[in-house]
This record gives structure tokens, C-alpha cells and sequence, in this order.
């Protein structure tokens, strides 16, 4: 697994960064906006909007409005809310550079975000239809990283893509298992934006990543919970992550502390919809292991201003939000340190890596957003 470290000289440079505007700018290979889209819709001049462009729509248990497209896509509406993102209990250094200190008000225009990341079977619909073809298999890439039994780590192997993230560990471990509902992986940013394209030509709809605010939001609620399903540690019943089912076959891997006592049930990765004792606030799934997923913003220093629908693309490196199966509980207070010790799944953990790159614990999830880009 790569070291997500930041230099010193990096996270001085993110923080001349985070000191700039903003920026609205469109990155390249985004199309620009489809449609009439708007955030200045009401809620009901939004709904109808999605809902003739949907299959159906439909109130979901947590009270969200759910809009259903083609290949079992469902997006959530998040209405406009404030909510406190980031955490001052951890320590300004404690997640490398990319730490969630300090807590700062956010204000959010209304928005969907998918109910799940988006699958192998989602994305080979994807393929199928465009031929498209990932960046990590065009010659010159180094290849994905995925887990190498020699190394007890993740490394960069040319020949692994979406489509055979593990075929090593299938290879070896025939019980354990991927199928198209297990979220797809291997896919650089600029992979995921051309999948986001794909849809809103489709629909007419602003696909898109959600900003980190965005995702923040939709993962924790509006009341500061550690996890998606609120503060309780993750014990078995509502996410995929490095605990003893994972040890058992990946033992002394590098970075991934692992969570004693406690099995849930998937060595690697799971069925998006595996986890429904641990949805989020909004009803959404995975926001917590499984995969991490890329967002749109690029990496950049929290400060203490409140904002209104903040984003940044200042930059190749992009964040990612959400942990993956090999990602700790992020306990504080846990020996070894969960929290400076590799990667954890809780909803104010943050990541970066350059947005060419991609790894066999990395996906992505979709929004419709109105937040320029």
C-alpha cells in the first residue's frame, strides 16, 4: 500500500493553497454543464426536474427522495443544510497532511449523491457501451496497486485493471469472491470523470464527484457522528474493514491495523448493499470501508471561516474520503495509533494521491452537483 505521507514542503505549499479563493474553475476533461440545472430550484422544482429524467422515484426509509436511472443507479437528494464538517479532537498532524482539523461551518446548496459507489457491473456498462479504456491500462502507466502476497503490501503492477483487481487473491483463495456488485476499483480520477460524462450526456443531468463538503455531509449528518450510523465502533454488522476475517488472510500486511475480535465477514471487498446496519444519515451505503472514493476537490488545508459550498482545484492531487478494507476502525486512543498509523473508515478521515493514480481499495461514488465547477 502507498505511503499517503505528505512532505514538509508539500503540506507548507497546501497550506499557501488553502489561503487562495476557492476556485470555480472546470477541470480538464469535465464537459461542461448539461441541461438547465440550477441550484436556486426549489426542493419540489428539483424533484420534478430529476423526476422527468428518472425511471422512477420514490421515498426512501430515512425520508430522502430517491431518483432511479438505468443499470439500478439510485441517487439520493440531499436538501440544502449547514452542517459542522472536520474534528478538533484529533490532533492538527494526526491524518499526515490531509488532517480534518479545524471544524468549520459549511453551508450546502442542495444536491444527490448515489446511494452506493458505483459497481463493477455499473461500470462495465460503462465500457461495453464506449469501449472506453482506463488510464492504467494504456502503456507507459505503472498499473494499478494491488496487493502483492510477497510484499504484504500494495504495489504497482501493470496488467491489473477494473476488471481483475484480484485475480491473485481469487487465484490463491477460490472461497473468497468479486462479482458486478462489489464496487468497482483500479480507476483513476480522470477515469471517473469520463464515467460522470458518459451519464450526463445520457440524462441531461449534471453527473459528477461530489465535492468533499458534499460527501462529508451525506456521510455524517448534520450532528458531528464519528461514523455514518453515528459513534459506536464499527463492530462487525455495518462495515467492511481490516478486522480478523481480514488477518486471517492477509496477515502483517503494511499500514492496516487491524481490529481484533471482530469478523465481518469479507476478507476484500463486499456487495455495495452488504451493510445495511451501517448506512448513512441520508440512507447512503459504504460511506464508511469497502473502498475509499475519490471526490472532486483537490487537496488543500481546513481553515475556520464558514463557507458556502466550498470546493477546490487547485491541483493534480485529489482527495478521498471514506476508508477501504484494509483501513483501520480509527479508535482514538487505540494501540497502535489508528488514527497516524496507515488509514481508517471514519467520516472525517481524509486522503490524497495524484489523480492519475489508482488502487485495487479506491473507487469512486457519483452526484448530481451544482456547485461550479
Amino acid at each position: 500500500m502507498k505511503n499517503f505521507q505528505v512532505s514538509l514542503l508539500t503540506s507548507l505549499l497546501l497550506a499557501c493553497l488553502s489561503t487562495l479563493p476557492f476556485s470555480c474553475k472546470k477541470d480538464k476533461g469535465e464537459t461542461a454543464s448539461a441541461g438547465s440545472n440550477s441550484n436556486t430550484r426549489t426542493t419540489q422544482e428539483e424533484l420534478d426536474f430529476v423526476k422527468s429524467k428518472a425511471i422512477s422515484m420514490s421515498e426512501n426509509p430515512q425520508g430522502y427522495w430517491e431518483a432511479t436511472f438505468e443499470n439500478n443507479i439510485v441517487m439520493i437528494l440531499v436538501p440544502a443544510s449547514s452542517f459542522t464538517m472536520g474534528n478538533n479532537d484529533l490532533d492538527e498532524d494526526a491524518v499526515d497532511g490531509n488532517n480534518a482539523f479545524p471544524i468549520h461551518q459549511v453551508n450546502l446548496s442542495h444536491y444527490w449523491l448515489c446511494k452506493t459507489p458505483v459497481t463493477t457491473g455499473q461500470f462495465r456498462a460503462f465500457v461495453n457501451e464506449t469501449n472506453y479504456v482506463t488510464e492504467v491500462e494504456n502503456s507507459g502507466h505503472t498499473g494499478p496497486y494491488v496487493y502483492d502476497f510477497s510484499e504484504k503490501a500494495f504495489t504497482p503492477k501493470f496488467g491489473y485493471n477494473w476488471d481483475n483487481a484480484f485475480k491473485d487473491v481469487t487465484a490463491r483463495y477460490p472461497e473468497l469472491t468479486v462479482s458486478n456488485e462489489h464496487p468497482v476499483s483500479c480507476l483513476t480520477w480522470d477515469d471517473c470523470i469520463a464515467y460522470t460524462n458518459w451519464l450526463k450526456g445520457k440524462t441531461g443531468l449534471n453527473f459528477t464527484l461530489p465535492t468533499e463538503a458534499e460527501w462529508e455531509r451525506a456521510a455524517r449528518g448534520t450532528d458531528q457522528r464519528t461514523y455514518p450510523w453515528g459513534n459506536s465502533v464499527p463492530d462487525g454488522t455495518k462495515a467492511n474493514y481490516a478486522d480478523a476475517i481480514f488477518n486471517q488472510y492477509f496477515p502483517g500486511t503494511e499500514q492496516a491495523v487491524v481490529h481484533a475480535g471482530v469478523n465481518d465477514g469479507y476478507a476484500i471487498t463486499s456487495p455495495v448493499t452488504a451493510f445495511s446496519a451501517g448506512v448513512s444519515p441520508i440512507g447512503a451505503y459504504d460511506m464508511a470501508g469497502n473502498l475509499i472514493e475519490w471526490v472532486y476537490d483537490s487537496e488543500y488545508v481546513y481553515s475556520e471561516d464558514d463557507i458556502k459550498d466550498p470546493i477546490n482545484t487547485n491541483g493534480d492531487r485529489k482527495l478521498q474520503r471514506g476508508g477501504f478494507w484494509v483501513g483501520s476502525a480509527g479508535r482514538i486512543g487505540a494501540n497502535p495509533d489508528e488514527i497516524k498509523d496507515g488509514h481508517n473508515i471514519r467520516s472525517d478521515s481524509r486522503e490524497g494521491d495524484d489523480k492519475n493514480s489508482a488502487d485495487d481499495h479506491l473507487g469512486f461514488r457519483i452526484a448530481i452537483s451544482y456547485t461550479a465547477r
